[in-house]
């Protein structure tokens, strides 16, 4: 009888452990970006697969903004491509970067370019036409 209650013990002790060290499965954040990228159009044209997500830690990066990396795989397994994005807790997921491995690597951007965008045509007031902002007065 005490071989069975301290085999029982040891059992009990040993599969605690294994569920402290492995834990209880993937984090909810990453069950919402794993779905978040199988629905991205990108990755639903190709039929790709989400392999591997790594959640890249940053300088000055606040708790609840995840960026995160995916490899992108075909049926066999193979990695065909990448998708960048990040999750922001309890807000939503936003890809902005899905790229296969047969397109050409994009121009790099050089710091502090941006892109261009069309001006801002303002159309110029004439003496007689005043806005009603002009005759406020404090």
């Amino acid at each position: 009888m005490k071989h069975f209650i301290s085999l029982f013990s040891i059992t009990i002790l040993g599969c605690f452990l294994l569920l402290c060290f492995s834990g209880c499965g993937p984090s909810e954040e990453y069950k919402k970006v794993r779905e978040a990228l199988e629905k991205h159009s990108r990755v639903m044209e190709r039929n790709a697969k989400i392999g591997e997500i790594r959640f890249l830690s940053r300088e000055n990066q606040k708790d609840k903004d995840l960026r995160f990396e995916a490899d992108l795989l075909d049926d066999k397994g193979n990695v065909i491509g990448k998708a960048e994005g990040f999750r922001v807790e309890g807000f939503g997921t936003r890809i902005f970067r899905v790229r296969y491995n047969d397109e050409p690597e994009p121009p790099p951007r050089q710091r502090g370019q941006r892109r261009r965008q069309q001006p801002f045509n303002v159309p110029s007031q004439t003496p007689s036409q005043k806005s009603s902002v002009d005759d406020l007065t404090n």
